[in-house]
C-alpha cells in the first residue's frame, strides 16, 4: 500500500505563484452578490446540519486507527497522501479517513483529542467556510484538522493569526501532530530576514501575523511588476532565478484565519502603506512636483484629515 503511494509521481503545480484576481464587478454582479448572501444566510442552518454528518464518517474509521501502530499508521497516511493528491475536490470518504488520523494522533503525541464539534468546524474551514466556535472550543486544535488534512494534498497552507506572539505559539504547540504526518511547519515574524522568510513559507504549514503576510505580499508584488507572469516565472525558475530578485511566498493558495472578525473586520480598516526607492529622475520630479501642490492645499478647504482612520480625503 505504502509502497504504491511513494511511487506515484506528484506533478507541479500549472500556476507557479498562485493568487486571486480581483476582479471589477458591475451592479448586476454587486446586486447577484448580495442575494446569495441573503439566501446563505437564511439557509445557514441547513448548511451546518449537512457538515454534521462528518462525524458519523470519522466515526467509521475510530477503531481501525486506535489499532493501527506506527508502521500501520505510516502506511494509512501515505495512502491517504496519495487518493488526496490525485483527488480534484478532496473527497468527502478521504477527509474523513483523514480527520480520523489526525484526531488519533492527536490524542497520543499531544494528548488532545478533537471533540464532535471541532470536527464539524474542521470540515467547514476545509470547505472554505466562516466556523463560529465558542471561547474554549478549541480553536487552535479544530485548524490542524484543516490544515492536516490540505497539507496531505499538497496543498501549502498559511494560518493566519492576529499577532507573532499566537503564530509562534500555535506553530510550536502543534508542530509534533504536523510533523508526525510527514508535514514541515514555518514561522514567520518580525524581524526575520527575507531568507528566514522564504525558508518559513516554503514549509507545507506556515504560522503568520496577517500583517507580516499581507506585506510579503505586496513585497512579492513589487519584486513581480514588469510583467513576471506566471510563464517568467517559470522561466526564472529553471535559471535558478539569479537574474531576478527572489520572491517571499509561494503564491496565495489555502489560507485559514483565526479570529476572522478581528483580521477581515478591525483590522482591515488599517490601511498597509508600502514603498520602494525611485530609480528615475523623471519619478522624482512627478513626486517633488506633488508635494509641491500638496503644500499648496489648505485643510478643511481643499482637503479633510480623518485621524481615526489614518487617512486624508479631497474635498469637492
Amino acid at each position: 500500500m505504502s509502497s504504491v503511494a511513494s511511487a506515484a509521481p506528484v506533478l507541479p503545480s500549472l500556476t507557479v505563484y498562485p493568487e486571486r484576481v480581483a476582479a471589477r464587478d458591475g451592479a448586476l454582479d454587486r446586486l447577484a452578490v448580495s442575494a446569495q448572501a441573503l439566501a446563505l444566510a437564511r439557509f445557514s442552518g441547513l448548511r451546518g446540519r449537512r457538515l454534521t454528518g462528518i462525524v458519523r464518517h470519522v466515526a467509521r474509521h475510530t477503531d481501525e486507527m486506535r489499532a493501527a501502530d506506527d508502521s500501520t499508521m505510516s502506511a494509512i497516511l501515505a495512502q491517504l497522501r496519495f487518493r488526496l493528491r490525485r483527488s480534484e475536490d478532496l473527497d468527502d470518504r478521504d477527509v474523513a479517513r483523514a480527520f480520523a488520523a489526525v484526531r488519533e494522533m492527536s490524542d497520543r503525541l499531544l494528548g488532545m483529542r478533537h471533540f464532535d464539534v471541532q470536527l464539524v468546524g474542521g470540515l467547514a474551514l476545509l470547505r472554505g467556510m466562516i466556523a463560529e466556535m465558542e471561547t474554549g472550543e478549541g480553536k487552535t486544535l479544530t485548524a490542524t484538522l484543516a490544515a492536516g488534512t490540505a497539507g496531505l494534498a499538497g496543498i501549502p497552507v498559511h494560518v493566519v493569526t492576529v499577532n507573532d506572539y499566537l503564530a509562534q505559539r500555535d506553530a510550536e504547540l502543534m508542530s509534533p501532530l504536523y510533523r508526525y504526518l510527514g508535514l514541515s511547519v514555518g514561522v514567520v515574524v518580525s524581524g526575520q530576514n527575507e531568507k528566514e522568510r522564504r525558508q518559513a513559507y516554503a514549509c507545507d504549514v506556515t504560522y503568520c501575523s496577517n500583517k507580516e503576510l499581507a506585506f510579503d505580499y505586496l513585497r512579492d508584488r513589487m519584486a513581480r511588476k514588469g510583467g513576471r507572469g506566471n510563464l517568467r516565472l517559470k522561466l526564472d525558475r529553471l535559471s535558478s532565478g539569479a537574474a531576478t530578485r527572489p520572491l517571499r511566498m509561494r503564491g496565495l493558495h489555502f489560507a485559514i484565519v483565526d479570529e476572522a472578525d478581528s483580521v477581515l473586520i478591525d483590522e482591515a480598516r488599517t490601511p498597509l502603506v508600502i514603498s520602494e526607492q525611485a530609480k528615475t529622475q523623471a519619478r522624482r520630479e512627478t513626486y517633488e512636483a506633488a508635494l509641491e501642490i500638496a503644500r499648496a492645499l489648505s485643510p478643511g478647504r481643499e482637503y479633510v484629515v480623518l485621524l481615526d482612520q489614518r487617512r486624508v480625503e479631497l474635498t469637492p
